[in-house]
C-alpha cells in the first residue's frame, strides 16, 4: 500500500507527466535541522472555494500531534499544483511543513531578480572561475551551500555559460537572475584589476594553500581583500604552536579564515609593518600604525589600523578595517525608535549641553556619534570640530583632529585648543579622566554643544561614573542632557527567516511571561546570507534624557538606583525593553538577545 506522500507524488505525476524534476537548490534556501522537524503528510484536499488544507502528523518532539495549516485565497502567487510540489519538498528534506513556510522567494531562481546590494561575495566562490570570465560572461559566483555553486547572472538560461562554469567550478551551479548594472558593479567591485585569482585563503586548511605564491606582496593583499568582500571590521593573524590562524571578525561574531604555514608568519607581519609605517626590527614591544587602501579603482578607500603584540610564538598582529566614507552614516539608518529619534532630535536642536554614549568597545557609538553630526550639518550652518584617536571616517565640512600621544597631545590640552576656535559643536572621541571630564563639561556649560562617549554598561550609570571621575554632581547635572547606552546585534536576514513561537521559559528571562507563545523569528541561513541567518547588525539603545527635575535631584546627590526608578516611574525603555521590541518585530533573534539580557 503506498504511503501518503507516495500518494500524492503519484497524483502530481499525473495531473502534470512533464513536470520538470524538483530543483536541488532549494535545500540553500531552507536547509535542514534550522528549527525543523521530522513530518510526514497525511492528506491534502480543498475544504470550500480557494482553501488549500493540508493535515501533517509531527513525529518526534511533537510525535501524535495533529497540526492543521490553512493559505487563504489570493494569499500566494502558487497554484495548488505547486503548494503540494513545495510541500513535498518540506517533507522529503525533513523542513517545517506548513503552507506559510512556503516562502514568496522560493520559485525558480531564474525568476527572482537578486538584490545585490544585499548579497555577500565570499572570496573562495568568486576564485572558482577567473575574473576575465566574470566581466565578458557577466556571471559572479558569490556562495556555495551544500555542494551548490550559486552564482548571479544576467541571463540564467544561458546554458553555455553554465556549463563553463560548472566545469571550471567542477561543482553543480544554481544560477539567479541580476539586473545588469548592480551586477556590473559587483563584478568591477570584485574584478576591477582583472586578477585571475582573487583570494586563495579562504579555506580554514592548510591543504588549500600549498599552492600559494610565496610573495610576501601577494598573500597580505589576498588576506586584505577577502576581509573586503566579506565585510569584516577586523583581521586576526595569530601565530600559534602548529601554524598561523587568521580569522576575520564578520557581523561581530569570528571565523576562522585560513591557517598559514608557520614560516610564512615573519615575511606577511613585515609586508604588514612596512605598510603601516612600524619598526619592522622591533619584534618585542607592542606597536601602532595605520595605511590606507582602495581595493577596485574608483571604489572607496579603506582606512586599516594595525597593532601588534608580542607572544609565546611571535607576533600577534589585529587590523581593523575603517571605510573612510560616511555617506551612509545617518540616523534615518540606525533603526532608531519613535522616542529614540525624538529623544536625539530633540538634544539636537539645543545649543548647548552634553550627549553622552556609553558601551563596550566595538559597540557602535562612533558610528551614531557621525550619525548626529551629519544631521547637525544638514540642518544648521555650523563651526563642528572633532579631537578623535584616531579619526576613524572623514565628514565633509567637519574640522577632525586627533590625539597623539608620542607628542604628549592629549584630549584635555587638544580640546582646550579647539575651544579657542569658536566653535558651535565639539565632539570629544571618550572622556579617559577626570582632566578631560572636566574641559568637556565646562565646554558644555558656556555655549557649546558636546557631544563624547564613556565607558559604562547603562545610561543611568554614565551620571555616576563622572561623579566617581571627581567632579562635582551639581556640574553633573547642569552639563549632561542627553545620556545613551547601546549595543550591537546581528540583523536577521529578511530572506529566510522563519517564524516560533516564543517559548515560556525565553519569555520569564525577558521578564515578560505574558509573551509567551508570541511569534518571534530565527535565520534559517539563505543565499543571501550565505547560511548565517544573519546579515549585518542593528543597533539596541537605552536613552536618558534628563529635563530639569532630573537635573535637580541628580545635583542632590541621587545615584545610580534612583535614576533607574525615576525611568521607571516615567515609562522611559531600558536597553532590554529595545531588543525586545526588535526581537518581537523580527530584526533580531532570541538568542541574540538573550546576550544582552543576561549581562544587562
Amino acid at each position: 500500500m503506498a504511503t501518503p506522500s507516495e500518494r500524492l507524488r503519484n497524483d502530481d505525476q499525473r495531473q502534470n507527466p512533464r513536470q520538470p524534476a524538483l530543483p536541488a537548490w532549494h535545500a540553500a534556501l531552507y536547509p535542514p535541522g534550522a528549527d525543523s522537524v521530522e513530518g510526514r503528510i497525511v492528506d491534502l484536499s480543498d475544504r470550500g472555494a480557494g482553501l488549500a488544507v493540508a493535515e501533517a502528523r509531527l513525529d518526534g518532539l511533537h510525535e501524535g500531534a495533529q497540526v492543521t495549516l490553512t493559505l487563504e485565497a489570493g494569499e500566494r502567487r502558487f497554484t495548488r499544483r505547486a503548494e503540494i510540489r513545495w510541500l513535498r519538498i518540506q517533507d522529503d528534506g525533513g523542513l517545517r511543513l506548513g503552507l506559510r513556510f512556503i516562502d514568496p522567494v522560493c520559485f525558480d531562481p531564474a525568476d527572482h531578480v537578486l538584490d545585490m546590494d544585499e548579497v555577500r561575495i565570499h572570496p573562495e566562490c568568486v576564485l572558482k572561475i577567473p575574473a576575465t570570465l566574470a566581466m565578458r560572461r557577466r556571471v559572479l559566483p558569490f556562495v556555495e551551500l551544500d555542494g551548490v555553486l550559486h552564482v548571479a547572472c544576467t541571463d540564467p538560461g544561458h546554458r553555455s555559460t553554465l556549463r563553463i562554469v560548472e566545469r571550471m567550478a567542477k561543482t553543480r551551479v544554481c544560477a539567479w537572475k541580476a539586473e545588469k548594472e548592480p551586477l556590473e558593479r559587483a563584478i568591477r567591485r570584485v574584478c576591477g584589476d582583472g586578477r585571475d585569482r582573487l583570494s586563495a585563503l579562504s579555506a580554514p586548511s592548510q591543504n588549500a594553500l600549498q599552492g600559494l605564491d610565496a610573495d610576501a606582496t601577494d598573500v597580505t593583499d589576498e588576506i586584505l581583500f577577502a576581509a573586503y568582500l566579506k565585510q569584516a571590521s577586523d583581521v586576526h593573524i595569530d601565530p600559534r604552536r602548529e601554524g598561523v590562524v587568521v580569522r576575520f571578525r564578520v557581523d561581530g561574531r569570528l571565523e576562522t579564515h585560513a591557517m598559514l604555514p608557520a614560516n610564512a608568519h615573519s615575511e606577511i607581519i613585515g609586508r604588514l609593518k612596512v605598510l603601516a609605517g612600524m619598526d619592522i626590527a622591533e619584534k618585542r614591544a607592542p606597536q601602532d600604525g595605520s595605511f590606507s587602501k582602495q581595493f577596485v579603482s574608483g571604489g572607496r578607500e579603506i582606512d586599516v589600523r594595525v597593532a601588534t603584540l608580542p607572544t609565546r610564538y611571535g607576533e600577534r598582529m589585529t587590523l581593523r578595517l575603517l571605510a573612510l566614507q560616511t555617506g551612509s552614516l545617518t540616523l534615518d539608518k540606525l533603526g532608531l525608535s519613535d522616542f529614540h529619534r525624538q529623544t536625539v532630535e530633540t538634544f539636537l536642536r539645543r545649543n548647548q549641553g552634553m550627549m553622552l554614549l556609553t558601551g563596550p568597545t566595538g559597540s557602535g557609538k562612533t558610528t551614531t556619534l557621525y550619525a548626529a553630526i551629519r544631521r547637525l550639518l544638514a540642518e544648521r550652518d555650523l563651526n563642528i570640530i572633532t579631537v578623535e584617536d584616531p579619526v576613524e571616517y572623514e565628514i565633509d565640512g567637519v574640522a577632525q583632529s586627533e590625539v597623539d600621544s608620542a607628542d604628549k597631545v592629549s584630549f584635555a590640552k587638544a580640546l582646550r585648543s579647539i575651544l579657542r576656535h569658536d566653535p558651535d559643536v565639539v565632539m570629544i572621541g571618550e572622556i579617559r579622566d577626570h582632566e578631560t571630564a572636566d574641559v568637556a563639561i565646562k565646554a558644555a556649560l558656556t555655549g557649546h554643544l558636546v557631544l563624547s562617549t564613556l565607558h559604562t554598561n547603562s545610561a543611568p550609570a554614565t551620571l555616576t561614573r563622572l561623579i566617581d571621575m571627581g567632579l562635582e554632581p551639581y556640574l553633573v547635572a547642569a552639563s549632561v542632557r542627553l545620556a545613551i547606552a547601546q549595543r550591537l546585534v546581528r540583523r536577521l536576514c529578511r530572506h529566510c527567516r522563519i517564524p516560533r513561537p516564543l517559548t515560556r521559559r525565553e519569555a520569564e528571562v525577558f521578564q515578560r511571561p505574558e509573551l509567551a507563545g508570541q511569534e518571534v523569528y530565527e535565520g534559517a541561513g539563505c543565499i543571501y546570507c550565505g547560511g548565517r541567518g544573519y546579515n549585518g547588525r542593528l543597533a539596541v539603545y537605552e536613552m536618558l534624557p534628563i529635563d530639569a527635575e532630573w537635573a535637580r535631584g541628580i545635583a542632590e546627590g541621587a545615584g545610580e538606583a534612583e535614576v533607574i526608578q525615576w525611568m521607571q516611574e516615567a515609562g522611559v525603555p531600558f536597553l532590554v525593553d529595545d531588543v525586545l521590541d526588535k526581537v518581537l518585530a523580527g530584526k533580531t533573534s532570541v538568542s541574540e538577545a538573550m546576550g544582552i539580557v543576561l549581562s544587562w
